[in-house]
C-alpha cells in the first residue's frame, strides 16, 4: 500500500512571527504507481469541480466537504495558473476520520498517488490552515507529477507542492516562507547541498528552504525555467540553474537570501 515514500514534505513547528501560528502539516508523501488499496465500501462521496471527496458517513470531513472541495478547488486552480500547466484530471481524494483510521503516520499526514489520481489524508479537527495546507500539498503532488513528470530531485520533489500554495484560505504561503528564510539563515545549509540527493536528509529546514527558494524562482523568473529543471538530476542541477538563469546556483543562493531579508524588514516597517 504504502511503498515509497517518495515526497515527504513535513513542516512542523513554523512559527510566523508576531503570532503563535504554528503548521502542523506533520508528513505527507507519494507513491508513484499504486492507488489507496483495500479502500472499504464505508464511504460517502460528494463531487467538486475537480474532486470527488470520500469522507467517512458523519464524520468532520463530511459535516465541512463543501469548504473542504473549495479548498482543493481554489489550489487546483492556482497551481495550473503559477505553473502555467494544463491539466484536465479529476482527483480522488479520501478523507479518513484520524490517523489509524487511514493508516497514516499522525492525525496531519497523507499520501499522494499520482498514478492514479487520487490522495489520502487524514482529516481532523480543526477546520483550519493546518488542515488546508496539508490537503493542499497532496493535491499538488498529483497535479504536478501528471503535468511535468518525474522529479529528478528529493529539493524539488519537497519544494514545489508548498512552493505553489494558494493563500486564498490561510497565510502560509510564499510570504510566510520568505519570512521563515529570514529568521533561519543561519541553520539553512547552501542550496548546493540541499540539491545533491546524497546529502538530502529530509529535516524541516531543507523543507523549509527548498519551498522558498522555488517559490522565490517562480516570483522572480517565471515557471518557464522551474519546467526545464523539474525533472534534473542532482549531478546536472547545478549546470542546468546556469544555463537557464544565467548565474550559478551559488549566486540565486546569495540574492534568495538577501531577498527574503529585505522582504522580511519591509514587512514589518
Amino acid at each position: 500500500m504504502h511503498g515509497s515514500s517518495c515526497l515527504l514534505a513535513s513542516r512542523r513547528g513554523l512559527v510566523r512571527s508576531g503570532a503563535l501560528v504554528v503548521v502542523a502539516f506533520i508528513s505527507a508523501g507519494c507513491n508513484a504507481i499504486l492507488g489507496p488499496s483495500s479502500v472499504d465500501d464505508n464511504w460517502h462521496s460528494f463531487d467538486s469541480g475537480h474532486f470527488t471527496l470520500y469522507v467517512r458517513p458523519g464524520s468532520f470531513a463530511e459535516g465541512n466537504q463543501g469548504r473542504l472541495g473549495e479548498v482543493l478547488d481554489d489550489q487546483y486552480g492556482a497551481t495550473l495558473a503559477a505553473l502555467n500547466v494544463s491539466y484536465a484530471g479529476r482527483i480522488s481524494a479520501f478523507l479518513y476520520s484520524d490517523a489509524a483510521d487511514g493508516k497514516l503516520d499522525s492525525n496531519r499526514s497523507g499520501v499522494a498517488y499520482a498514478a492514479t489520481e487520487a490522495l489520502r489524508a487524514t482529516c481532523t479537527p480543526p477546520l483550519d490552515g493546518n488542515l488546508f495546507v496539508l490537503l493542499q500539498h497532496e493535491a499538488n503532488h498529483v497535479i504536478q507529477r501528471n503535468t511535468l513528470g518525474r522529479p529528478g530531485t528529493s529539493f524539488m520533489n519537497e519544494g514545489l507542492p508548498s512552493a505553489v500554495l494558494s493563500t486564498r484560505f490561510h497565510d502560509y504561503g510564499k510570504d510566510f516562507l520568505y519570512a521563515w528564510t529570514a529568521d533561519h539563515l543561519s541553520a539553512i545549509p547552501p542550496l548546493t547541498n540541499l540539491v545533491d540527493d546524497e546529502q538530502w536528509v529530509g529535516s524541516q529546514v531543507a523543507y523549509n528552504a527548498s519551498a522558498s527558494f522555488l517559490a522565490y524562482l517562480l516570483e522572480q523568473h517565471g515557471a518557464g525555467p522551474i519546467k526545464e529543471l523539474f525533472q534534473v538530476s542532482s549531478k546536472a542541477f547545478g549546470q542546468r540553474i546556469q544555463t537557464l538563469y544565467g548565474r550559478s546556483l551559488d549566486d540565486l543562493d546569495r540574492e534568495w537570501r538577501a531577498f527574503c531579508v529585505a522582504h522580511r524588514t519591509s514587512s514589518l516597517s
